[in-house]
């Protein structure tokens, strides 16, 4: 009674706590019906495999025929009859006789009754395996193309790890469990009723003292899988908190290096992983209280048929009855067995269905038109509002003229909207209210994927992928030739260094691009924008990782690929935009002032105050009121 006492307190506070985790869960699930039709949505996905599922439930109803007909026949070689007339008693001498060719034939009728009974147990385990590899390929499959559809937004708000272990975790562990419950759950309901009425047949008497166990099983079973479901859900949402805690630690391990926070790091992680295990160890723990259970209830039932086979005076009853009821509480664990995985199933379905149901990024008008190498580049803001949450606005009344071929500069502090700005251009996110116009039309009536492949960015945070130099560069324009490629290094001032390493523009690229230098990435990064050939130009910081001598280099490259190309440069340090024919400063979503940088330093206002506190030190000419919003 205080078990009980202790899971019924534990669960009032488990639900607490999930409801208390759903409120800041990076992918919230719709609703609690969404979750309990996870399954049945899974499911529906199998009903293109229905030939090679008809073929799983036939091989197992065979199996569990010929598996139920082995007492049957074991019962027939034990009993009475059989052994007259097996072993034959010489009236003359008293001596026994055995007949061997009818044993033989009978131990013969039995092992070619297993032989196929494993024959077609092997046939259905290969075939669900064959079902649950397509599943497995087309959940990883949906989920990476709705990836691809999903905002920026999506991926600003949820972790990487958590995504990660969506996508690998959870969809391992539906494609395991599937293999267990389609041929477990389809052997089960054979065994069930087949055994049952094979020893209704054989005795009824003691048919009825086995069957009564089944109940008494079910209910046990239901009765802690209402307890341990919220568990299995907590230790898949624990699981994704660990995988990012990992991911974490692998992204910013020199960080963690070079602030000695190895201790603290691993305290962090401990935490997690406790979590995760403890998790796992309420719910394994619960759902294996069946079994022992389980075991107790036939244990009785054993003891039951030897007394009822005593009353009956039928001793071969015990040996038929004791194989029957062996293979009669194989699908009652069977099933306590698929409790488990149906939860844990259940779990992990409704994580991955949460991002099938995430919400798409807005797609393309029916009559988008396609925006091509023709667009000259002028590029409009018309009161253009815009913020990540209603909270807290960002952009408000933004309005900017650029004409083709301009190269404008924004500078600002942190979080005053610059990069912001960007990616409203590049449609990363769309506006709230107003119109981002190119060649006099809203952004919005253009194809997303041609308006991108008009735009060349270049960020402060390079990218590199597992690959060749020659690959990396050629990301953005996949048909370029190898003297394409080259002349775009050139132009980059990349060549020189490529040409130093081992293999040239064919040396393989590790998946971080740690076998490069930070600023040797940013000049493929460069590279790679120069040989997209854009109408557009973004350009993020992107001479922030090169050294002094390479980033003039690196100016006077721009310089030219900047020609007759509508060009925006977030920069930071300030040296690097003096030449723009336009300079925008931004803070707090707002332009406050507009012009070259000869006339901004004369206005002696927010931007000349940031000049002279980089250049010349003068920190107390910035005004804090117009810093960081």
């Amino acid at each position: 009674m205080k078990l009980i006492i202790h899971f019924v307190w534990e669960k009032i506070l488990e639900r607490v706590r999930v409801n208390n985790m759903n409120k800041v869960e990076k992918i919230p699930m719709k609703s609690k019906e969404k979750n309990k039709g996870s399954l049945k949505r899974l499911f529906k996905m199998m009903k293109p495999m229905l030939p090679l599922l008809i073929i799983v439930v036939v091989s197992v109803v065979i199996a569990a025929v010929f598996q139920i007909i082995g007492p049957v026949f074991f019962k027939d070689l034990t009993s009475e009859a059989t052994m007259q007339e097996i072993l034959v008693v010489d009236p003359l001498t008293g001596l026994i006789d055995v007949d061997v060719s009818l044993l033989l034939i009978k131990v013969g009728i039995i092992a070619a009754i297993y032989v196929v009974m494993c024959t077609f147990q092997f046939i259905a385990d290969f075939t669900v395996s064959k079902v649950t590899g397509r599943i497995m390929y087309r959940l990883r499959n949906d989920v990476k193309l709705k990836l691809d559809k999903l905002p920026l937004e999506f991926f600003d708000k949820t972790t990487n790890g958590d995504i990660i272990s969506r996508v690998s975790n959870d969809i391992d562990l539906i494609t395991t469990s599937i293999q267990q419950i389609v041929t477990q759950l389809i052997k089960a309901i054979c065994l069930l009723i087949g055994t049952s009425i094979a020893m209704l047949v054989v005795n009824w008497q003691c048919g009825l003292v086995a069957i009564a166990t089944f109940p008494i099983c079910m209910a046990l079973a239901l009765f802690i899988t209402k307890f341990s479901q919220p568990l299995f859900i907590k230790q898949q949402k624990m699981l994704g908190s660990v995988n990012s805690k990992v991911e974490e630690a692998y992204s910013g391990f020199k960080v963690i290096k070079l602030f000695n926070k190895e201790e603290d790091f691993e305290n962090d992680f401990n935490l997690e992983s406790t979590n995760l295990a403890n998790a796992g160890f309420k719910a394994f723990t619960l759902t294996n209280m069946i079994f022992p259970v389980m075991q107790f209830i036939h244990n009785l039932a054993y003891v039951f048929i030897c007394v009822l086979a005593g009353v009956l005076k039928d001793a071969s009853m015990i040996v038929a009855f004791f194989m029957f009821l062996n293979i009669f509480q194989q699908p009652i664990q069977q099933i306590g067995e698929l409790s488990s995985y149906l939860q844990q199933t259940n779990a992990a379905t409704a994580r991955v269905y949460a991002i099938l149901d995430a919400k798409d990024q807005p797609s393309d008008k029916e009559n988008a038109i396609i925006a091509d190498e023709n667009i000259k580049g002028h590029v409009e803001f018309k009161d253009v509002f815009f913020s990540y949450s209603k909270d807290t606005p960002l952009i408000e009344n933004l309005d900017l003229v650029v004409e083709p071929g301009d190269s404008i500069a924004i500078v600002g502090p942190t979080g005053a909207g610059k990069t912001t700005l960007v990616n409203l251009i590049m449609r990363f996110y769309e506006v709230d209210k107003g119109e981002i116009l190119i060649d006099g039309v809203d952004i919005r009536d253009y194809t997303r994927s041609s308006i991108r492949n008009q735009i060349g960015m270049v960020l402060q945070d390079t990218w590199l992928f597992n690959g060749t130099i020659a690959e990396n560069i050629a990301y953005g324009n996949i048909d370029a030739t190898r003297e394409e490629i080259i002349e775009a290094a050139k132009e980059a001032h990349a060549h020189h260094f490529i040409m130093t390493l081992p293999d040239g523009y064919d040396t393989i690229l590790n998946e971080e691009g740690s076998n490069v230098s930070q600023g040797q990435k940013q000049l493929l990064t460069i590279a790679r924008a120069i040989l997209s050939r854009p109408r557009i130009l973004i350009l993020d910081e992107a001479t922030s990782s090169v050294d002094t001598r390479t980033e003039k280099l690196l100016q006077d490259a721009m310089t030219n690929m900047m020609k007759n190309r509508t060009t925006f440069v977030i920069a930071h340090r300030l040296s690097t935009i003096k030449n723009a024919k336009l300079i925008l400063v931004m803070n707090k979503g707002h332009i406050i002032e507009k012009g070259s940088h000869q006339e901004l330093l004369e206005k002696g206002g927010f931007y000349a105050d940031l000049y002279n506190a980089q250049f010349l030190g003068n920190n107390e000419n910035v005004d804090e009121s117009q810093s960081n919003s």
